[in-house]
């Protein structure tokens, strides 16, 4: 679905998704909404529980920044790259609340955030760092990446979690991180984008020279991949694999433990620095009828750039975004802006910020 443009897109959409999130908890029962392994371990009234958690941490961040301070995003003593330890004390912290408490504050939330949106006029809502803790990015994307986006994204999340076991939601069962990402099954979304995650695999991480600007980039990964989940829009997060280095199979292979793919998210293994060599991934865009491809991930100078061309040789329409991919060159900076500028300019790729990236356009060829 295209991303709000205005103020009124705006608040019609959050009501609009909410009010189709709410009809969709409606249909199951007070049994079925606190039974495990909906979304990984959460129930559908964990999921109800992140939304609140992560709407009231948007409003700290929205009145600090009223105040003339700055926010720790995205919470005081976690950084963006700790999403997951975040969201389990998060569920930690909720697990124990009724359900009926949950969705009240959840319908209270909700009339906060539209408040604020309602209250503020289009310049502040959608100048590009109006607000200095938004950076580069406008304050409707915030609200939106947490109202309209995240609930299409907890609806998406529970109807595959339904769909999983026959329209109800499973019995209570151990569910890992690990072995969510291990048995994901090919999308069925059939849209005309996908979102293309290369490489953002834990040894990478772990180089004497870190990755640039490591925090930001995992930051708006994470966004992307929650705006591709909540348009229905197929993601496929690429493994490299090498008999020296991202050896298969090691903890250094393994994606980063900040991403957190869905069930049914896509994976490709790859030995080449092009994503679609010696494997796979072009025949599950095409059974997706995929035609536009949005890429983003490490490194900017191999497998990025590689993949992007591999993607434009095989006719695909290309969107490198390009902020949200990086390297561990000690020049890091300049790569990227070497490969974005070399790129564009040959005409390989259409470069877009994250904030930009809609997945709902599909391919102009």
């Amino acid at each position: 679905m295209p991303k709000p443009t205005n103020k009124q897109e705006l608040l019609d959409e959050t009501q609009r998704e909410y009010e189709a999130l709410e009809r969709q908890v409606a249909s199951f029962t007070r049994d079925e909404m606190v039974r495990p392994a909906v979304i990984g371990a959460w129930s559908i009234k964990d999921i109800l529980a992140h939304l609140l958690e992560w709407q009231r941490m948007f409003m700290g961040w929205y009145e600090a920044g009223l105040r003339g301070e700055k926010p720790a995003l995205p919470v005081r003593g976690y950084n963006w790259s700790e999403l997951p330890a975040l969201n389990q004390e998060i569920y930690e912290r909720y697990k124990d609340a009724a359900l009926d408490d949950i969705r009240s504050q959840l319908e209270t939330s909700h009339r906060q955030m539209l408040d604020v949106a309602a209250s503020l006029s289009e310049e502040e809502l959608f100048t590009p760092g109006r607000h200095k803790w938004t950076g580069s990015n406008t304050l409707a994307s915030y609200i939106n990446s947490y109202t309209g986006a995240r609930y299409r994204w907890a609806q998406t999340g529970i109807r595959r979690g339904a769909d999983n076991t026959g329209g109800k939601t499973p019995e209570a069962e151990p569910v890992t991180t690990e072995n969510l990402r291990m048995t994901a099954q090919p999308s069925r979304a059939a849209g005309k984008s996908a979102l293309l995650v290369v490489d953002v695999q834990r040894e990478l991480f772990e180089k004497s020279t870190p990755i640039y600007q490591a925090d930001q980039l995992l930051r708006n990964i994470n966004l992307l991949v929650d705006r591709a989940h909540a348009a229905d829009a197929p993601v496929f997060f690429v493994q490299h694999a090498s008999w020296k280095t991202l050896v298969e199979g090691t903890d250094g292979w393994k994606l980063h433990p900040a991403l957190m793919p869905l069930k049914s998210d896509n994976f490709v293994r790859k030995h080449h620095s092009n994503a679609f060599q010696d494997t796979p991934l072009k025949a599950e865009l095409d059974a997706l009828h995929v035609r536009r491809v949005v890429v983003t991930g490490l490194l900017s100078q191999n497998c990025v750039q590689a993949t992007c061309n591999g993607a434009h040789d095989l006719g695909y329409d290309v969107v490198l975004v390009k902020d949200a991919h990086s390297n561990y060159n000690a020049r890091a900076r300049d790569v990227i802006n070497e490969w974005n500028d070399r790129l564009s300019r040959d005409g390989v790729v259409r470069l877009e910020s994250t904030v930009e990236v809609d997945f709902g356009v599909t391919s102009t060829k």
